[in-house]
């Protein structure tokens, strides 16, 4: 019962077994995700001096019935952590592709709030989303799909990560790691 009576001062949360989706408004206008599942291997990679990225990627769907559900191109934004020696502090870049802002560059003095950081898109606008189909928000079968994309790797280019995997036989390998696509309803206010 007293998640009922906080519920106008918290927004709604909805939870997935690898990913959390919080509104940011009680409009549900904007959606903050979490995802925690990623903390061991986000600080995993730090721990051993790489790069850690995660790639969340967001797209709006609509149930059709009777043939497969329609879904938006995805919207992406990506977060890395790296450890800055200079400045013995980490080094967060978040970049929302597709919004015509630069990309935020911040500094953060403790390895948990870089963690933080990189697991967490904050504030993504549900209008944001909309690409082709501008009424999708209007469907009562409308559902937000979200995955993310966790990848962990040193200073070296692609093409010698690429180069370096194939003259070892696969035994120097850049971590790359999927999810599924996580999907959640958007209960209209």
């Amino acid at each position: 019962m007293s998640i009922f009576t906080s519920l106008p001062v918290s927004f709604l949360i909805v939870v997935s077994a690898a990913l959390q989706l919080r509104w940011t408004s009680p409009a549900q206008k904007g959606l903050t995700i979490e995802a925690p599942d990623r903390e061991e291997q986000v600080i995993e990679c730090l721990e051993s001096s790489m790069q850690a990225r995660i790639r969340f990627e967001v797209r709006l769907c609509r149930r059709r019935s009777g043939w497969l559900d329609h879904c938006e191109e995805a919207r992406s934004e990506l977060h890395t952590a790296q450890f800055d020696e200079v400045t013995e502090s980490y080094r967060v870049v978040s970049d929302r592709f597709g919004d015509q802002a630069e990309a935020v560059a911040v500094g953060v003095p403790t390895r948990s709030e870089a963690v933080q950081a990189v697991r967490t898109l904050n504030e993504m606008p549900l209008d944001f989303l909309v690409r082709e189909e501008h009424d999708i928000l209007s469907h009562t079968k409308s559902y937000l799909q979200v995955r993310t994309i966790f990848v962990c790797r040193g200073t070296s280019s692609r093409t010698f990560a690429h180069l370096s995997r194939i003259l070892t036989l696969g035994l120097v390998n850049n971590l790359e790691d999927r999810s599924d696509w996580f999907d959640f309803t958007l209960n209209k206010p």
